[in-house]
């Protein structure tokens, strides 16, 4: 199997993450006690592990492996053991001043000629009324999750009121 990222630590590279490893439970959290055991499992300069092997041993998916041997040749040692997830992932595009701004919308009347609000429609607006210059159904979509937000309510945000049992 051809690897794309490879993985040769340092001396001290190896030292520092042995140090972090023997570490107590209640200092270092274990994703990053585990992604240093990864690594040094997978050091090329010591009989690495496989992709599988490494997974297989630290009951991840080899994906996991992947991406690690990828966050340490593109970020660094530091970001690789301390980052649950890479710093790739772009910048958000729904700011809190956006959400509030999509909620009001959610919660106004729609448009003539629709009985409700759509997605399609939310984003139309939204970039219409210069809120955003582009955005996705699926993010709108993702931002009403967070709220008790649905686009079919006739009261939207308002929990319909249970009807008392009877006695």
């Amino acid at each position: 199997m051809n690897v794309k990222y490879h993985v040769r630590l340092s001396d001290d590279e190896r030292s520092m993450l042995e140090a972090l490893i023997k570490q107590e439970k209640p200092i270092i959290a274990q994703h990053k006690k585990r992604h240093a055991q990864i690594l040094l499992a997978i050091d090329e300069n010591h009989s690495p592990l496989t992709r599988e092997q490494a997974a297989k041993a630290f009951n991840v998916k080899p994906l996991t492996i992947c991406r690690l041997r990828q966050r340490l040749a593109e970020e660094g040692l530091e970001v690789a053991i301390n980052s649950k997830h890479s710093r790739h992932g772009g910048k958000r595009k729904m700011d809190g001043e956006l959400e509030a701004h999509l909620i009001a919308l959610t919660c106004s009347a729609p448009p003539k000629g629709n009985a409700r609000w759509t997605l399609n429609l939310l984003r139309d607006k939204m970039i219409e009324l210069e809120y955003i210059d582009e955005i996705s159904r699926s993010t709108i979509d993702e931002s009403l999750k967070k709220t008790n937000l649905s686009l079919g309510r006739k009261k939207n945000g308002v929990f319909p009121r249970k009807k008392a049992p009877t006695l």
